[in-house]
């Protein structure tokens, strides 16, 4: 009897043992030997499956990516309608959607290397040269009585290039443009043209266009919103090459800096 009670004791002790030095599946949580992520039968559908969840993540990051675009293209697109019929009123709503809307942080789920829907916008297309062109030739008239309905018709120009050929080598000289026919006076859609401005240097990080300047600029003395005014700023001091905005950029951050922001 003695040795039946010492046996049984050897044996839990050692079964506490392998408890102790056991663990949990990461998938499943079933007991696996210490050292292992998996148990066998979770190591075997993580293989089968890893590549096919891999890319249907990435088909649904592809697709919010895209439905955020459409949106603030849409807001744009909206404010520009309403400036063109004069219905003031509704204007300021979807510009407050818009400004609202270009606030909300927009995470980035895949890491750079994974993230395949970044458009590289390095072609030379024909068709976006020759919309590019002649956006520039409305831009460029003169003719004071005829003068909005000219920038109307050089942003569409500018606009179609963005929708219909984002992988052209002008796009983001066309969202410059566009960016541009916005912040001038005839019609002071400051929204749509820091959006444009930014879009710009999205477009392209190597641009030679001021837009980071321009953006911070907007921000700055019409918007008044002095926290992404001197994140523009910032960024134009690493990338602008024009000396005067360069200097411009370093007084007004130092002005901003001093009044607490």
């Amino acid at each position: 009897m003695r040795n039946i009670i010492i046996l049984s004791l050897i044996v839990s002790i050692f079964t506490i043992s392998n408890f102790a030095w056991a663990a949990s599946c990461e998938r499943c949580y079933e007991w696996i030997t210490d050292g292992q992520k998996f148990c066998e039968a979770c190591t075997l559908n993580k293989s089968r499956d890893l590549s096919g969840m891999k890319s249907s993540e990435e088909q649904i990051v592809n697709t919010i990516e895209s439905s955020r675009e459409s949106y603030k293209n849409a807001l744009a697109e909206l404010i520009q309608f309403y400036m063109n019929i004069g219905y003031h009123s509704r204007v300021q709503k979807a510009r407050k959607e818009l400004k609202a809307l270009n606030k909300i942080p927009q995470l980035k789920y895949l890491s750079a290397r994974e993230d395949v829907s970044v458009i590289s916008p390095t072609k030379n297309i024909e068709e976006a040269n020759i919309l590019f062109q002649d956006g520039k030739n409305y831009k460029n008239i003169l003719n004071l009585t005829s003068r909005r309905s000219k920038l109307t018709y050089a942003a569409a120009r500018f606009k179609k290039i963005l929708d219909e050929y984002p992988e052209s080598d002008i796009a983001d000289d066309a969202a410059y443009e566009l960016a541009d026919v916005y912040e001038s006076r005839h019609f002071k859609d400051y929204e749509g043209s820091v959006f444009y401005y930014t879009k710009c240097y999205e477009l392209n990080p190597n641009t030679d266009r001021p837009a980071r300047y321009m953006a911070a600029r907007i921000y700055d003395m019409y918007l008044h919103d002095y926290k992404e005014a001197i994140r523009n700023y910032e960024l134009a001091l690493k990338t602008c090459r024009d000396e005067e905005y360069l200097k411009i950029a370093n007084e007004r951050l130092d002005e901003l800096r001093k009044q607490g922001y």
